[in-house]
C-alpha cells in the first residue's frame, strides 16, 4: 500500500507505509498531517486513517537525527543528507533523480503538482493584458490628442509644446501600465491575462508577491525587454520556464490550482 502526505504546501509521494512509519517515528508526519491513498474520498489527518502513533524521539534525540538524515521528496525513504541532492526546493535520492528530472523536462511539472507556465502561454497572457490596457488607455489618449490637434499644428513653438505634453502623457501611461501589474499581482496573484489563462505568479515557496517585490518584478520585466528580448526568450529552456525577471526576483509562473 503506497501513500501520500501534505509537507506544507508540497505533495510528498508515494512511499510504502514501511517508510511512512519510518516519517512518523522521527516525527515529520504528525497526527495533523493531512494523508492520502487510493480509495479515499479526501485527505484527512494522520490520526484519523492510521490512529494516533507513539511520540516522537525527544528534541535532543530528534535534532541529532535531522542533523544527519534527509527524506527523499519523491519516493520518501531516509537517506544521509550527503546521499540527496538538491533540485531547486526538493531534495532527492539517487535513485529517483532521474525520473525526477525527466518529468521536469517533458511537462515542467515539479514535486507538488506545482506546473510551470511555457514561453508562449506566458506570450498570449501578455498580449491579452496589453490589450486590455491599450482600450484603457485609449479613453485618456484620444481626446488629449484631439485636444492638441495633433498633426494639424504648424506653428512651431506650438509642435514643441504639444511633444512635451504628449511626453507627460507617455509617463502617465508607463505609470498606468506599472500600477496595472502591480495592483494585479498582490492582490489577486495575477494579471487579467493570466487569469483568463489560468496561470499566476508565486515566489519560489509558493507565497504570493508583497507590493513591493511586485513593482520590482516590474522593472525586472522591463530588464528582460532592455536584453533584445533575450530576457523573454531563456523561460522557453529554463527548466522551471523562468525568465530573466523571474531570475532576479525569485518568482514563477505556475498554472493555478
Amino acid at each position: 500500500m503506497t501513500w501520500y502526505y501534505a509537507d506544507g504546501s508540497r505533495q510528498v509521494g508515494p512511499i510504502e507505509e514501511a517508510a511512512l512509519d519510518d516519517l512518523v517515528r522521527t516525527g515529520v508526519v504528525r497526527d495533523d498531517t493531512l494523508v492520502w491513498r487510493d480509495g479515499m474520498a479526501n485527505w484527512q489527518p494522520h490520526s484519523q486513517v492510521r490512529g494516533a502513533r507513539p511520540a516522537p524521539p525527544p528534541p535532543a534525540a530528534a535534532a541529532s537525527i535531522a542533523a544527519d538524515t534527509g527524506y527523499c521528496s519523491e519516493c520518501g525513504r531516509p537517506f544521509a543528507m550527503s546521499q540527496l541532492v538538491a533540485i531547486g526546493a526538493a531534495s532527492v535520492c539517487a535513485q529517483c533523480k532521474p525520473v525526477y528530472l525527466q518529468r521536469m523536462r517533458e511537462g515542467g511539472q515539479a514535486i507538488g503538482a506545482r506546473k510551470f507556465g511555457g514561453f508562449w502561454i506566458r506570450f498570449v497572457a501578455r498580449v491579452i493584458d496589453s490589450v486590455i490596457l491599450a482600450i484603457a488607455l485609449m479613453v485618456v489618449n484620444i481626446p488629449i490628442e484631439m485636444m492638441l490637434g495633433i498633426g494639424r499644428i504648424n506653428d512651431p513653438a506650438a509642435i514643441v509644446a504639444a511633444v512635451g505634453f504628449l511626453g507627460i502623457v507617455w509617463l502617465i501611461d508607463a505609470a498606468a501600465s506599472c500600477a496595472y501589474e502591480v495592483y494585479f499581482l498582490s492582490t489577486r496573484g495575477a494579471t487579467p491575462g493570466k487569469m483568463v489563462l489560468g496561470l499566476k505568479v508565486v515566489r519560489s515557496d509558493g507565497s504570493m508577491l508583497t507590493t513591493g517585490q511586485a513593482v520590482g518584478r516590474y522593472f525586472a520585466y522591463l530588464l528582460s525587454g532592455f536584453t533584445l528580448l533575450i530576457g523573454f526568450i531563456i523561460a522557453g529552456f529554463d527548466d522551471q520556464k523562468r525568465a530573466l525577471h523571474d531570475r532576479i526576483c525569485d518568482t514563477r509562473v505556475i498554472y493555478a490550482k
